[in-house]
Parts: C-alpha cells; structure tokens; sequence
C-alpha cells in the first residue's frame, strides 16, 4: 500500500449498529471519482454540484438511503482529521468567520456549508497519491473494504459502481475514446457514463430547448443526455454528439417531432398539429435557440445537427 494512503486507515467515524457511519469514507470516494475524472484538478476543491451530487449517489449505493447523506457533516468533521502531510481537509473559511470557527457547532445544511466555506484543500501528498489511476483504484478499494462492507450485497454494488466511475473517468479525460465500437458490456456502461456527466456539465444542467435547470434537493437532475447521431448509427459517446434536454423533449428529438438545426435554432416538424391544444408545448419551440454549452469544445457538431434535421418528420 503507497504510504501516502495510510491516513485513509485512521478515519475517525462514528459507529452505529456494529458498522462505521458511511459519510466521512463516501465524500472522500466522491473525492478520489472526480479527481480521476480530471474534475478536480488541484489540491484546493470546490463544493460544488457535481462534487456533491457524486456523494450522493456513493452514499445511495451505500446505504439504499439517498435522503440521509447529508453531505455537510463529513465536509464539516474531515477538517480535524489528519492526512499524510498535515491536515487531511482544511476549509477555506470566509473572512467574517475565521476568528470563531472554532466556536461554530456542527452545520446542517449545505446553505450552512457555503454561508462558512466554499472549497477546501485536500492533503497534498494525498491528493498527489490518488491522481494516479493505480493508486486511486487502491485508495478506493480501501476505503470500501475498511469502513463500508458491513452488507455484502451494497459492498458489491459499490465495487460495481467504483469500477464504473474510475473508468468513465479515465474517459472522461480522454475524449477521443469515446468513439469506435465497444464489445464490452463494462465498458459500453462506463463510456454511456462518461457521455452523461460530460454533457450535463456542459450545459450546466440546463435544457438545450426549453432552458429548465432543476436540481432537486438530493442532487438529481431535471436534464438527460441525448445523443444527436443515435449511438447505433454512430458508435459516438462525445459531448460534441449530445444535448441535454427534458425527457419529454428527449423522447420529441428521439421521434423526430422536432430537431436542432445547423443554425442553432430548433424546428417543429409540419407533423406537429399546431392547432391541436395539446401540441402547443411542442410548437411553442419552433425557431426558438439552441442553448449552447459556454466551451466551444463541447458544442454540438455540425453534421449531427444537420443529421436531426434532415430526419425530422415531414
């Protein structure tokens, strides 16, 4: 075991019902998963949507429990724990908070998070330990088997999972990857997971056609992520091939009853009555603009928007 990883071994957890509480072991995985995925880049680490929405999908796999993550606590206890070069988590703490930090009780709630802190620095050496992809699947297989293989079946499920993220992160960072047959089933998963979290960062979360952006407060998203060039024509998982749309929209684009064109405008097909009541939330679209992701890189291809709408019904 790389040395740097020997604090991972001396979290102190609280302990109910025999087992270790799962909070503290599953921000650090979210940690490890997105460092991996090229999201997390630095020691210092945002407390941001992804980040968390990733801790709550470790701690559901967990515990089958999403609504008792409460992501605040670990974010709050990791900072009087100790890392391989001096603290393991140190909050940067807002300026008008600083003189009584330790005079302020536990948060509860990620409001209460951002009201004290917006980022943190993980342990240098440690962060250095687990941007190594080999290090990184020990670091997690540690952290699992020690703290979170109380039920052998979520123990599973999360070595599923883990298996599946650091993959997808691997793809993540090299997106020219992400086109070319698959035969793998473990594989194919890990890419469709790379081409999800791709796209919706890309457009923060927010529809292509009709703007909504809703993240509920367990950190599920309103948005999917649709290929233009269905994956069976193309075998082409990157996020200059999607969209993030509504699933209502989603199943429209996917029937061709409306598509986003070479213009950057969305089209109706003339299948659509538009005097049918019932059609107004489709015709409504029609000539409206695509939202476009902000980093050029990940905006839609040309031919696959040509692609949509020279299929859309006529």
């Amino acid at each position: 075991m790389d040395e740097a990883l020997e604090c991972l071994t001396h979290l102190r957890v609280d302990r109910k019902g025999g087992h270790a509480a799962p909070h503290q072991p599953c921000l650090l995985l979210a940690i490890i998963c997105e460092i991996q995925a090229g999201h997390i880049t630095s020691p210092r680490i945002l407390i941001d949507t992804r980040l968390i929405a990733r801790y709550y999908d470790i701690f559901e796999t967990v515990t089958g429990e999403r609504q008792r993550a409460r992501p605040w606590m670990p974010m709050w206890a990791l900072r009087n724990r100790d890392g391989a070069s001096g603290k393991l988590w140190r909050p940067e703490y807002l300026d008008s908070i600083r003189h009584i930090t330790d005079q302020m009780g536990q948060p509860k709630s990620i409001k209460q998070i951002e009201q004290r802190f917006s980022a943190a620095s993980l342990d240098p050496v440690l962060f250095s330990a687990v941007s190594n992809s080999q290090t990184a699947r020990e670091a997690c297989a540690l952290l699992a088997s020690q703290y979170l293989s109380w039920d052998k079946d979520a123990y599973r499920r999360l070595q599923d999972y883990l298996d599946t993220a650091l993959t997808s992160g691997e793809y993540e960072q090299h997106t020219e990857r992400l086109v070319g047959s698959v035969k793998e089933t473990r594989q194919q998963y890990a890419r469709s997971t790379a081409f999800r979290s791709l796209v919706l960062e890309a457009y923060d979360y927010r529809c292509a056609a009709s703007r909504l952006r809703y993240i509920t407060p367990d950190y599920r998203y309103l948005v999917e992520a649709a290929h233009l060039l269905p994956f069976s024509i193309s075998q082409d998982d990157r996020p200059t091939n999607g969209l993030a749309l509504t699933p209502n929209l989603h199943w429209a684009m996917d029937n061709h009853l409306i598509a986003p064109g070479p213009d950057h405008l969305w089209h109706v097909s003339p299948a659509v009555d538009a005097l049918v009541a019932d059609n107004r939330w489709l015709c409504e679209l029609n000539q409206q603009p695509l939202v476009l992701p902000q980093d050029p890189r990940s905006r839609p291809d040309r031919e696959a928007l040509a692609w949509r709408l020279d299929h859309l019904q006529r």
